[in-house]
């Protein structure tokens, strides 16, 4: 089960991260099914406010989030088999872990890719100390639910800067530099907590739209950190390659890459 926020559920019209993964284990053989409670990518509202803040005004004021929206298209207009998600615009790990045992029991999830906290350290909702913390009552309950779930979790992404917010780049990478031990810490035998270093990867320069969110080639990057992640913490080998000349084992992001630059060139991604 994929959990996270908007970088994770996508905008209407978006690949999504999800979409790349899924099409990656496809094409290498490897079996995996994407479960969870919703579909879709998120619709902007045509009036109101958008994106994380109200969200994040609702955890200040200890009020119900706004419902989730999860009505939007991906690209094409077209679904995908492992479209299942839990994952959505604005979503934070204080509330994500109050949720994830309920959710993990509902769905039968053995292994849980989660990339969230950005929204809690950009809308002051929590430190990174505190989202340590939260993130320590996330792995509990879901152990709770599932006491030999193993979880992959990633650090936060930077964003281009914000006036408003201009401690941000310092949480997040204090955050980051934290987030290590503190999965070493939670990890046990039964049920494993890996990291997955999408930071490094992603430039919010040149890999998101607006600063943040990914573009072609930020789903591509994160979803290649956490296929990476996956198949090397828990020995998952495709069984068959990819394409004549790529041997099982290798991964083959090169082709991917290749259509992600004739996509913002005005070619249509096709494939991976």
């Amino acid at each position: 089960m994929i959990v996270g926020d908007s970088i994770t559920q996508g905008r209407d019209g978006d690949h999504t991260w999800r979409y790349r993964l899924w099409r990656h284990f496809r094409s290498h053989g490897v079996t995996a099914s994407f479960v969870g409670p919703w579909r879709g990518t998120w619709v902007p509202p045509e009036n109101g406010p958008s994106g994380p803040e109200p969200h994040a005004l609702a955890a200040r004021c200890g009020i119900r989030s706004p419902a989730p929206v999860h009505t939007g298209r991906y690209r094409d207009g077209a679904g995908f088999e492992g479209d299942r998600h839990y994952a959505s615009w604005g979503r934070l790990l204080h509330e994500a872990k109050d949720n994830i045992g309920d959710a993990v029991a509902a769905h039968g999830a053995d292994h849980l890719m989660v990339a969230l906290g950005f929204n809690d350290l950009a809308w002051g909702v929590r430190g990174p100390g505190q989202a340590l913390r939260d993130l320590a009552t996330f792995v509990r309950r879901a152990r709770e639910a599932n006491p030999d779930v193993q979880l992959l979790v990633a650090n936060i992404v930077q964003r281009t800067p914000l006036r408003e917010h201009p401690n941000l780049g310092r949480d997040t990478a204090l955050y980051n530099r934290l987030l290590p031990a503190r999965l070493a810490e939670l990890s046990t035998a039964r049920s494993r907590a890996v990291p997955v270093d999408i930071a490094a990867v992603y430039d919010p320069y040149d890999d998101a739209y607006d600063g943040v969110h990914p573009n072609d080639s930020g789903e591509l990057k994160i979803a290649r950190a956490f296929a990476g992640a996956y198949m090397s913490a828990f020995g998952v080998r495709p069984r068959l390659p990819a394409r004549p000349g790529v041997t099982p084992g290798q991964l083959d992001w090169a082709a991917m890459a290749v259509r992600s630059e004739a996509s913002r060139s005005g070619a249509e991604i096709i494939g991976q």
